[in-house]
């Protein structure tokens, strides 16, 4: 029986022929016998324990050569370090390349998460007073709960400043969406611009003492004059091409004129309060055709106030005193309203006033760290299944005197060398979905990012994270080689590592990426959900366009282009409204009396001022009395089912000849089935629509099927004929109700991108367990197919092991994966049942990737030929 033939070869190295011939031939003496006397396999560990034993005067004479005989480390070692690790990975090339992939793709996903985070944490932070800003708000205690506004009525600001003196700065602001701006052109007509999802705003000059602008021109001193105006950069250089416009004349909505007294830097991607255009609160009265003295019972979430507090008065102080001031200026509504102060730093997360969800946004964030940790896990799979490969090597640089410790380092840096890999193609990666984000992303996920110390802070903290979570585990295992047995080639699978450890690992990149998936489909099928819900009305082939933003409507102009419209084969109807579609953003909400009732109802039902064709137009259906009268004025009113049932009737036609009393008096002469008003967040609210034509500020068309584009550009033309001050704005209601849900349909991408990611990581983890597998099994393949195996059974043999983990990842994943997606299917009213079909789905497509990503290296494991993997040593 012949001894391990890599210790004579080991032997040959370090020995002259002489001494070699003189060494072997004692050790196979020595070896013979013990083979007769305890057995090959016994023989063996000892003919390795003579072979050490032979080295150990080698390693301890160069111990005592060296300066320590310590576990420090010195310059040489670490460039001895760096240069194995080099010629390791140029060996292994496809192992190096898919854990750089697989860490690049986790590193670079989690730093646009972290851009993301960053960005909504910093928002508005550079204020100087950003701790002590608050904006006041509008809360109504209801049956139903509390629900708050942005908005207060008109003379809050004035009445705490009265009651108040001590706050130290107030300001009273009114938003204006959409700014139409004209520029006034000598012998010609006026060059229009219209700021499309852009927001203007009437401030009084206090503003500026609240918030912090930089001013490139002029400033806001002459702002408490009427008919002053102060712009960003970005427009003065589109209206002038220049900054310095102080003096110029501009006219808003192409009515009011307008002196440039300033010209800010633009702030557009660190703030809420992006406004490209501010007019003095002076102009206001004028700009709304009525001047400001409008009671607390008329609120508007677009007129808002905003305070910086000192020691002086606190918000403390507010609190206490705010049930006192509720009933000096609304004796009739201290029960059931408030006036809370929000923080700045609240009001960007706050869901009441329409922030971002804070929830959203760390929901994300423990995504990115998900992904980070499948990534890790993924070089630790592959690492060990590398381990075999180069148990030889540890086992000889332990007995050339090499230390655990030293070993352990060398290892980990080779693990940092593949992560700085990683990180300059994350950061590559990163760059190239930080633009891809600006393009496709929208609202609360669309985000700028910026170098400064902070995020170099974070990059260096996510590269030294990931070196420890990918680098510890590996390196601790392959530094604790045996040197006897790495030698022999007889490790066992705790010693690589524990199999165990990296099946439960492979559970943890698998349950992560099947959670991920789940999340996909129940997202992907609410929002088809919401896409096919019937809401009750007419949304096909309806064309919306935007009168202009007037104080009172011309009804002449109106009929006139009436008349004009439907002079347009293509166009069945027409109807004016207030506010667009049946369900609209815009909502109105009132206090009224019902009939002979003395006391105001408990609910403030919405209103809608609409003429007699809307019905016709989207479809609505009455359930009980008739359709208005065409009227330019309020006479009557529709109310939905909603309504009656909140004024606890039963039957609808109880209500009809019946008075609601508000601003004024009018008949309820019909019920309205009732519709989706809001999205699909929100329920149907109690609701009234009358007309009065002089706050129609939409004309809805009905539509044929036909060429739309020759419509929309007759539209225009028509329009132009007659605001010819005004910009014609026209879209489709099923395109408007799509908005709704920008922020459902981007957070889809977003799942669907980062859940992509983490099977593909998963895969990679997959593929280095199958690698590990495959090299423990060699010889086993090949007994069994000297046996008779059939492929297909040598094929199982690997599937079962890959389907147990995944089945298992399933019940981690699943329990929860259903809780967090019930909780995010709260925010909707209207929302589908999370069955077991999405589960079984989200678990066969997990089956079907596993197969695929194992199969080519099982089939080749298969296919060997037997021979062959009997030899293997």
């Amino acid at each position: 029986m012949k001894p391990p033939r890599l210790a004579d070869r080991l032997l040959a190295l370090f020995c002259s022929s002489d001494r070699l011939e003189e060494v072997l031939g004692d050790l196979h003496e020595e070896f013979a016998y013990q083979v007769s006397r305890v057995g090959e396999r016994r023989a063996r560990l000892r003919y390795w324990r003579d072979v050490l034993g032979f080295f150990r005067p080698f390693a301890v004479k160069r111990k005592k050569n060296v300066v320590s005989t310590t576990d420090s480390i010195n310059p040489i070692m670490i460039q001895n370090y760096f240069k194995i690790a080099r010629r390791n990975l140029v060996k292994n090339r496809a192992y190096a390349l898919i854990n750089i992939t697989g860490l690049a793709l986790g590193i670079g996903a989690a730093l646009l998460i972290f851009a993301l985070v960053r960005y909504h944490y910093t928002i508005d932070t550079h204020h100087q007073k950003y701790n002590s800003i608050y904006r006041v708000t509008t809360q109504f205690v209801t049956p139903e709960g509390n629900f708050t506004i942005p908005g207060v009525p008109d003379q809050l600001g004035k009445a705490l400043l009265n009651d108040h003196p001590d706050i130290e700065h107030l300001a009273m602001i009114d938003l204006y969406r959409d700014p139409l701006v004209a520029i006034p052109v000598a012998n010609g007509p006026d060059r229009k611009f219209k700021d499309a999802h852009r927001v203007g705003a009437f401030v009084q000059p206090a503003y500026f003492n609240i918030f912090d602008y930089a001013w490139l021109a002029g400033g806001p001193t002459e702002l408490r004059q009427p008919n002053t105006v102060v712009i960003s950069a970005e427009n003065a250089m589109k209206y002038f091409g220049t900054t310095q416009v102080i003096g110029k004349i501009i006219k808003i909505n192409a009515t009011l004129n307008t002196r440039i007294v300033g010209v800010f830097r633009d702030y557009r991607d660190n703030t809420d309060f992006a406004y490209s255009i501010m007019v003095s609160w002076a102009s206001l009265p004028e700009f709304i055709g009525r001047p400001l003295n409008e009671d607390f019972d008329n609120i508007s979430g677009d007129r808002q106030c905003f305070v910086s507090l000192d020691s002086r008065f606190t918000k403390a102080d507010w609190d206490r005193q705010m049930p006192a001031f509720v009933k000096k200026y609304k004796p009739h509504g201290v029960k059931d309203t408030r006036f809370p102060m929000q923080p700045l730093r609240e009001i960007h997360f706050s869901a009441d006033t329409g922030g971002v969800s804070r929830g959203l946004i760390w929901s994300l964030f423990a995504i990115g760290i998900f992904l980070l940790i499948t990534a890790s896990i993924n070089f630790v799979n592959l690492a060990t299944a590398q381990a075999l490969n180069r148990s030889r090597e540890v086992g000889v640089r332990k007995v050339l005197g090499s230390t655990r410790g030293q070993l352990f380092w060398q290892f980990i840096g080779e693990t940092a060398m593949l992560t700085f890999a990683a990180t300059g193609l994350a950061l590559l990666l990163f760059q190239l979905g930080h633009q891809l984000a600006q393009e496709q992303l929208h609202g609360a996920f669309r985000f700028t990012f910026y170098y400064d110390p902070s995020v170099i802070g974070w990059l260096l903290l996510t590269v030294v994270g990931v070196i420890a979570l990918s680098g510890f585990y590996p390196a601790l295992v392959l530094a604790g080689f045996k040197p006897a047995l790495a030698l022999a080639g007889r490790m066992t699978n705790q010693q690589l590592g524990g199999f165990s450890i990296r099946r439960s690992l492979v559970v943890t990149q698998f349950a992560i990426s099947q959670a991920l998936i789940i999340g996909m489909m129940v997202v992907a099928n609410q929002l088809q959900y919401i896409q096919t819900k019937d809401l009750g009305f007419r949304q096909t082939a309806i064309l919306t366009v935007r009168l202009p933003y007037l104080p009172k409507q011309d009804v002449g102009k109106m009929e006139d282009f009436r008349h004009r419209v439907m002079a347009i084969p293509e166009v069945e109807k027409l109807s004016y409204s207030m506010s667009g579609p049946p369900q609209t953003g815009w909502v109105s909400q009132t206090i009224i009396k019902f009939d002979t009732r003395p006391e105001p109802e408990k609910f403030a039902p919405q209103q809608k001022h609409i003429d007699a064709a809307y019905i016709g137009v989207y479809g609505l259906k009455l359930v009980a009395g008739r359709n208005l009268q065409p009227a330019d004025t309020s006479r009557e009113a529709l109310v939905n089912e909603s309504f009656v049932k909140q004024l606890g009737l039963r039957d609808p036609a109880q209500v009809l000849g019946k008075f609601l009393h508000t601003s004024g008096k009018l008949e309820i002469v019909g019920v309205v089935k009732d519709f989706n008003q809001s999205d699909l967040k929100n329920g149907i609210a109690p609701l009234f629509m009358t007309t009065r034509a002089t706050d129609y500020f939409f004309a809805n068309l009905q539509l044929h099927n036909g060429n739309f584009a020759r419509v929309l550009r007759q539209l225009e033309k028509e329009y132009n004929q007659v605001y010819p001050n005004s910009y014609f704005t026209a879209q489709f209601v099923d395109e408007q109700l799509q908005e709704n849900y920008t922020q459902e349909q981007t957070m889809a991408k977003l799942v669907n991108f980062f859940a992509g990611i983490a099977v593909v990581i998963g895969c990679f983890g997959l593929y280095g367990l199958v690698l590990f597998m495959i090299n423990q099994k060699t010889k086993e393949i090949g007994v069994r197919k000297v046996l008779g195996a059939s492929i297909g059974s040598i094929l199982w043999l690997f599937g079962k092991e890959f389907a147990r983990l995944i089945v298992v990842a399933f019940g981690v994943a699943t329990p929860v994966a259903w809780w967090v997606m019930t909780h995010w299917l709260q925010d909707f009213t209207y929302k589908i049942d999370i069955g077991p079909g999405i589960f079984g789905v989200a678990l066969l497509a997990t089956l079907v990737v596993a197969a695929l990503t194992v199969s080519f290296q099982s089939i080749k494991a298969a296919l060997m030929n037997p021979v062959t993997s009997l030899r293997s040593e």
